[in-house]
């Protein structure tokens, strides 16, 4: 196994700046993995370590022992602990991390497809990704604007969605229209159609906006229908996140038990 011990190295030079840095990943190139859950999902995805990095204590637990068994000594950087601090971008987290080559989208599969328009809290994105993911979508695509998908904060709220649904970052929102399934849905607080009148036994398409400003008009004017989730009068509005996990959630229910709407 390799040691380095200079922040000078330029592979820890790299790790900092994707840690650190919002436009790190597309510039690199690369993606920086924390934790033991989102190596061991790369890795059953097929993704290679380059390198995977710990400290002389990650080296004690089994789980990273076992890790770096799996990826191989070569493959296996030792630094510093007080070095690996300056370059996590998690508290208290095990001492472990993996750099991966930037995955490349994979094509689009069977399902419903989810689609962000500017939304900019890494934590909603990451939990959009991951109940995207559970509730089987066939792809999501981030438009310009959102948080950076491969950032470490919405890798780590995403919990390794990125490696089971294909995801798609930046396309142009008028050919994302073009493949999407039919019809296309979005939520809004004044729609006259509940979003327990819709028929989702079948893949359709859900929109979900900027947390203060929703939708833009031009994707509005694309949708099939406004949905209103229904909820106690005072309350201004649900989490973009909690809205998507109810509205795809729904769609499972209605598909797996073959429930009618209403």
């Amino acid at each position: 196994m390799k040691r380095i011990t200079s922040a000078e190295n330029p592979l820890i030079k790299t790790l900092r700046s994707l840690s650190t840095e919002p436009g790190a990943v597309r510039k690199l190139g690369q993606v920086w993995l924390e934790g033991i859950h989102l190596i061991e999902a790369a890795l059953a995805a097929g993704h290679a370590a380059e390198p995977l990095i710990t400290t002389d204590t990650g080296l004690l637990d089994p789980e990273i022992a076992a890790l770096v068994e799996r990826v191989g000594t070569t493959q296996t950087v030792v630094l510093h602990q007080a070095l690996f601090n300056w370059i996590t971008a998690v508290e208290n987290g095990p001492p472990v991390g993996m750099l991966i080559a930037r995955p490349k989208s994979s094509k689009p599969r069977a399902g419903s497809a989810l689609i962000l328009d500017r939304v900019q809290d890494a934590g909603n994105v990451g939990t959009m990704l991951r109940t995207a993911a559970a509730a089987g979508c066939g792809a999501a695509y981030l438009l310009r604007g959102c948080a950076g998908v491969w950032s470490p904060k919405v890798l780590r709220a995403a919990m390794g969605a990125h490696f089971v649904i294909p995801v798609f970052e930046d396309p142009p929102w008028e050919q994302v229209l073009n493949i999407v399934p039919r019809p296309i849905y979005a939520t809004h607080l004044q729609a006259d159609t509940l979003l327990y009148e819709l028929d989702l036994r079948q893949p359709v398409t859900w929109i979900f906006g900027n947390e203060g400003q929703g939708i833009s008009d031009a994707l509005v004017a694309k949708c099939s229908a406004l949905v209103r989730i229904p909820q106690a009068d005072g309350v201004e509005s649900l989490n973009v996140a909690a809205s998507a996990a109810i509205c795809l959630y729904e769609g499972v229910r209605q598909s797996q038990f073959n429930v009618l709407p209403g």
